[in-house]
């Protein structure tokens, strides 16, 4: 009987795991690309919060704003298909996170060159992560 729980449990799995992924398209892969980066530059700035590294800090913003700078027209395509029954909002919803992302940013680099307040800095980090958190909430599909 153990035997046969098993052979049975073992057939589901390898089936299940045998399933086809959905490929992604090379629209989804740049918009997977440019989030990466954009985590990267994230990362950065938290190191140089953490670590009191203007450079490192200074390197991050850069990376944020690099990327950020044309965003929609990059991808705005993509954002479309996350959310296919309305993809007016996905991109209304992606441009009002930009313009308060570039106004962190403005924020963080003054706070980094003038004040070097470390709270300010990393309240700025903050908002930036809410908006990331607040845009992919809303977009994805994914339950978790």
């Amino acid at each position: 009987m153990k035997k046969v729980f098993f052979s049975l449990g073992l057939v589901i799995s390898l089936s299940v795991a045998g399933q086809p992924h959905t490929p992604m398209t090379p629209e989804q892969k740049a918009l997977q690309k440019t989030m990466k980066t954009l985590a990267k530059g994230l990362t950065r700035i938290q190191y140089g919060i953490l670590y009191n590294d203007q450079d490192e800090l200074l390197a991050g913003v850069r990376m944020i704003k690099r990327t950020q700078d044309g965003f929609l027209t990059r991808h705005g395509e993509a954002l479309k298909e996350y959310m296919p029954e309305n993809p007016k909002f996905a991109v209304s919803l992606a441009k009002l996170s930009e313009k308060n992302i570039e106004r962190y940013i403005r924020m963080m680099r003054s706070d980094i060159f003038s004040k070097k307040d470390y709270s300010r800095i990393t309240a700025g980090y903050t908002h930036i992560m809410q908006e990331c958190v607040g845009c992919h909430r809303k977009l994805r599909k994914r339950k978790w």
